[in-house]
C-alpha cells in the first residue's frame, strides 16, 4: 500500500493530494506563488520534449530530401527554419512569389503531440495558477524555436531567396495554434472540473449543443472525405497528367508525399464545395452551380477538382449538409429533456459547427504563387452552412419530438478526476502508520485451522438430547439449569509464536 500512495503523490499535483503533501504545506498557492521543484520539470518536459521531436523529424526530413535530390548542404540551415515556420501555417515568400496555401498534416501532428502533452501534466484538481503555468510552458517551446528559425532565415538570405517572415505574423500563429492545443489538452483532462468552477451557471442546451456541433463536424467531415475519394476516382484519367513534372522516382514519390499531405485541405475545401459554397482559384472558381475560368495547377491533390461545365445534378449534393444538420436535430430531440431549451440547444449545434467549418477554411486555404488565393469562399460558407445545420436541426427536432420516441439517458460518465478519488484517503497515512497494516507470511501457520483439543465427556453430555437454553441480551427471564458449560481448551502455542486472531 505505501507503493500506491507513493505512486498517488507522485502522479498528483493537485493542492493538498500531491505537491502540497511534498511541501508540507497545505495552504492553497496564491498567484505569486512559483510551481514547485517537481512541478517544475513537468513544465520543462511540456516545454522541451514537443519542439525537441519536431526539431528533430523536420531536421531529418529535410536532410533526407537534399541528400536523395543532391541539393547542397550549405542551404540546409534555412530549409529547417523555412520547414519549422511552414508547418506553423506561416506564410514564406520565395523571390516574389508568396506562399500561404501550406499543408495541414503536419500542423496537426504538432498540435496533437503537444495536446497530448499538456493532458498528462493537468493537475487532478487544477487551480489557476497551475493552469497559467501549464499554459505558459505549452508555448514556451514553439515561441523559443520560432525566433530562432526567423533569425536563421534571416542569415540565409543571402544564400538562398527565402525571405524571412513578418515576426508578428510568425508569433501569432504560433501562438493562436499552441493556445488551441493547450486549450484542448486541458479540456480534456479536466474540463467537467473548470465547468463546475466557473461563477456563471452554464446551461444544459449550451452543453448540449456544443456535443452536438461536435458529431456535426465530423459528420460533415467524413461526408466530404467520401466525395473527395469518389471524385477523385472519377477523375483518373488526369493522373498522367498531373505527374508530366516528374522526372525519375525521387520526383514521383516526392509528388505523391506532398499530395497526402494536402490532403486534409482538399477535404475541408470539399466539405465547402458540398455546402454550396465556391472553391477560389485566384480569379476563377468551382462550385456546384458553375466553373467559372478557374485554372487548376497540375498535381496529384488537385485530382478530385470537377471540371466545368456543371452539370445538372450537381445542386442534389446539397441534401447532405442538410441531411447532416437533420441528423443532429433528431439526435437533440431525442435527448433533450428541456423542451423549452431544445431550440436554442439546435443554434448553437449550427453556429459552432458553423463556426469550426470557418476557422478550417481559414487554416485550409491561402496564397498560391502566380495563381492567387485558393480556398473557400468564406463569406458563402458561413451563411449556406448556418443556413443548412440550422434549419435542417430544427426539422430533424421536430420530427423527434412528433414521431420518435425519446432516447433513454445515458448513464453518467465519471469524471476522470475522480479516478485517484478513491485513493486521496490513504494519504493521510504515512509511511509508519502503512506498516500497522503490512503482515509478514511467517505470522502464518501452514495449518488452516489451528488444532483444538475438546473434553471427550462433554461431547458424550452434548449428544444425550440435552436442552441448552441461552437468555437473550436484556431478558429478564434467566436461563434454565441445564445450561452446559463448555469449556475449550487451545493447545500450547510455542515460544516466540505470534497469535493471529484466528
Amino acid at each position: 500500500m505505501s507503493s500506491r500512495n507513493a505512486l498517488v503523490r507522485q502522479t498528483s499535483g493537485s493542492p493538498g493530494t500531491g505537491e502540497s503533501a511534498a511541501t508540507g504545506s497545505d495552504r492553497e498557492p496564491g498567484w505569486w506563488a512559483p510551481p514547485s521543484p517537481e512541478r517544475a520539470r513537468t513544465l520543462l518536459l511540456v516545454a522541451a520534449r514537443p519542439t525537441i521531436c519536431a526539431l528533430a523529424a523536420t531536421v531529418v526530413l529535410v536532410l533526407l530530401v537534399m541528400l536523395t535530390t543532391d541539393t547542397d548542404l550549405t542551404s540546409a540551415p534555412g530549409a529547417v527554419g523555412a520547414t519549422w515556420l511552414a508547418a506553423h501555417q506561416v506564410p514564406l515568400t520565395v523571390g516574389k512569389t508568396t506562399l500561404g496555401l501550406l499543408p495541414l498534416v503536419p500542423t496537426a501532428v504538432l498540435l496533437l503531440v503537444a495536446a497530448r502533452e499538456c493532458a498528462r501534466a493537468v493537475p487532478n484538481r487544477p487551480t489557476p495558477i497551475e493552469l497559467a503555468w501549464l499554459t505558459g510552458a505549452v508555448l514556451a517551446g514553439p515561441l523559443l524555436m520560432t525566433a530562432v528559425c526567423i533569425a536563421v532565415v534571416g542569415d540565409a538570405a543571402g544564400v538562398t531567396p527565402l525571405q524571412p517572415p513578418g515576426a508578428f505574423t510568425a508569433f501569432g500563429w504560433v501562438i493562436v495554434l499552441y493556445l488551441g492545443a493547450a486549450a484542448a489538452g486541458i479540456g480534456s483532462r479536466a474540463g467537467r472540473s473548470l465547468c463546475a468552477s466557473v461563477p456563471i451557471e452554464i446551461p444544459d442546451w449550451a452543453v448540449l449543443g456544443a456535443r452536438t456541433a461536435r458529431r456535426t463536424v465530423l459528420r460533415m467531415l467524413g461526408c466530404a472525405a467520401v466525395a473527395t475519394m469518389i471524385s477523385f476516382f472519377a477523375h483518373l484519367s488526369r493522373l498522367d497528367g498531373a505527374y508530366q513534372q516528374a522526372h525519375n522516382v525521387t520526383d514521383v514519390l516526392g509528388m505523391t508525399l506532398l499530395s497526402l499531405l494536402y490532403l486534409p485541405n482538399a477535404v475541408i475545401a470539399a466539405a465547402g464545395l458540398l455546402s454550396g459554397a465556391a472553391v477560389q482559384f485566384g480569379t476563377g472558381s468551382v462550385g456546384l452551380f458553375g466553373v467559372t475560368g478557374a485554372q487548376v495547377p497540375a498535381i496529384p491533390a488537385l485530382i478530385p477538382v470537377p471540371e466545368g461545365p456543371a452539370s445538372a445534378w450537381w445542386p442534389v449534393l446539397l441534401m447532405i449538409p442538410l441531411a447532416v444538420g437533420v441528423l443532429g436535430g433528431i439526435e437533440l430531440g431525442r435527448t433533450s429533456d428541456d423542451r423549452p431549451g431544445a431550440p436554442w440547444a439546435t443554434l448553437t449545434s449550427a453556429a459552432l459547427a458553423t463556426l469550426t467549418f470557418l476557422v478550417l477554411a481559414v487554416l485550409g486555404g491561402g496564397m498560391l504563387g502566380a495563381v492567387g488565393r485558393v480556398g473557400v469562399d468564406l463569406l458563402m460558407l458561413v451563411v449556406l452552412m448556418g443556413t443548412w445545420f440550422g434549419f435542417g436541426g430544427f426539422v430533424g427536432m421536430m420530427f423527434a419530438r412528433r414521431f420518435l420516441a425519446p432516447a433513454e439517458p445515458a448513464e453518467p460518465v465519471e469524471d476522470y478526476d475522480d479516478e485517484y478519488d478513491e485513493y486521496d484517503e490513504y494519504d493521510e497515512y504515512d509511511d509508519e502508520d502503512d506498516d500497522d497494516f503490512y503482515y509478514d507470511d511467517d505470522d502464518y501457520d501452514d495449518d488452516p485451522e489451528p488444532d483444538v483439543e475438546v473434553d471427550a465427556e462433554l461431547v458424550t453430555d452434548i449428544e444425550d438430547d440435552v436442552e441448552v437454553s441461552i437468555a437473550a441480551p436484556g431478558s429478564a427471564e434467566q436461563p434454565g439449569e441445564d445450561i452446559v458449560d463448555a469449556e475449550v481448551v487451545e493447545p500450547d502455542l510455542p515460544e516466540g509464536g505470534k497469535g493471529t486472531g484466528r
